[in-house]
């Protein structure tokens, strides 16, 4: 699944962020202890950074479907990010 995953993603999911995917943490969008599942419809690549970054309760996270991410700014801006195609 991580090496599906890692194609999938190519990179770090956040917002213009370009850290290859292999260097990446799988990072469960609703945490596992939360009840998330560990499948590729709740998992996407984070840099250590940015998975730091969203567990900071600041940014929000909602994973809209396999490897397409909805960002939300702690300034409410939206962004949209996922696979290129």
């Amino acid at each position: 699944m991580r090496r599906a995953i890692q194609a999938r993603d190519e990179t770090c999911r956040f917002p213009g962020c370009r850290r290859p995917a292999i260097q990446c943490d799988l990072d469960h969008t609703l945490a596992h202890h939360l009840g998330g599942r560990t499948c590729p419809c709740n998992l996407a690549a984070l840099c250590r950074h940015h998975h730091r970054a969203k567990g900071s309760g600041r940014w929000i996270l909602i994973h809209l479907w396999p490897g397409v991410l909805l960002w939300i700014s702690p300034t409410a801006h939206w962004y949209l990010t996922g696979p290129d195609p």
